[in-house]
């Protein structure tokens, strides 16, 4: 697999739209770093980057595409609750991509209106170029309503699910 310029546009919108400071890419021999505002790619001051993932359902180290998906837990933006919903707490995508309801083709949902959720609970995966994102809960308490459909794309802070808290 090859890096196109497209693709390295892409990896900087994906930047550009979410929280982080800054993204590693490695495919193949291709590295791409990139930076917000002027921030270091010093590798000892930086994070560990993030893996590249392909969609297959093993769970790896990073790795090129050939082998399997890993996925990172990325912090949960919480967006206000949405006009006319009756109450609840919204859980919102952490970046740009495409929402998966299931953690691989034909399995059950994460979770469905009516399940009980705890804090921590992973309730999608929003991938962007092929980087899995874990979506986790803050909060404990049952689904009332899922905002969105497998597979669909989703913007920074689009609503996913609506959560009832515990009392």
């Amino acid at each position: 697999m090859t890096l196109t310029p497209a693709d390295i546009k892409l990896i900087v919108a994906a930047l550009q739209d979410s929280e982080w400071d800054q993204a590693e890419v490695v495919v193949g021999d291709v590295r791409v770093a990139v930076a917000r505002n002027g921030a270091p790619l010093d590798s000892a001051s930086a994070p560990n980057p993030a893996p590249v993932t392909a969609p297959a359902p093993a769970a790896a180290a990073p790795a090129p595409p050939e082998s399997g998906p890993a996925a990172s837990t990325a912090p949960v933006p919480q967006a206000p609750e949405p006009a006319g919903q009756g109450g609840g707490h919204v859980v919102t995508a952490p970046s740009v991509g495409v929402f998966w309801r299931a953690p691989e083709p034909g399995a059950r949902p994460f979770v469905e209106v009516g399940s009980k959720v705890s804090a921590g609970d992973t309730i999608g995966i929003v991938e962007v170029m092929k980087l899995m994102s874990n979506v986790a809960t803050d909060v404990a308490g049952t689904v009332t309503a899922v905002h969105v459909e497998n597979a669909q794309g989703v913007e920074f802070g689009t609503p996913l699910v609506t959560i009832q808290p515990e009392n």
